[in-house]
């Protein structure tokens, strides 16, 4: 399997460098990386996914963020 290494990190606060085989879950990119998704938007290069356990690791993927979630104008 290849390996890719990926920033993990949230906004604020850190963001670290792991190394994922391509085709590993974002849940667990999130658990080894120590970070809980309640009350963040998971984005992953820019793009907001709400399906952790669907979601892999690719050979393209270089940032996962976690951002706080914004409440808009209803």
């Amino acid at each position: 399997m290849e390996t890719k290494t990926v920033r993990v990190g949230m906004m604020p606060g850190r963001i670290n460098e792991y190394g994922f085989e391509v085709g590993t879950p974002i849940s667990e990119v999130l658990r080894v990386a120590e970070l809980d998704p309640s009350g963040y938007e998971v984005k992953v290069d820019g793009t907001k996914i709400t399906n952790l356990d669907s979601t892999y690791v690719t050979s393209g993927t270089n940032l996962i963020l976690l951002a706080k979630l914004v409440k808009g104008n209803v």
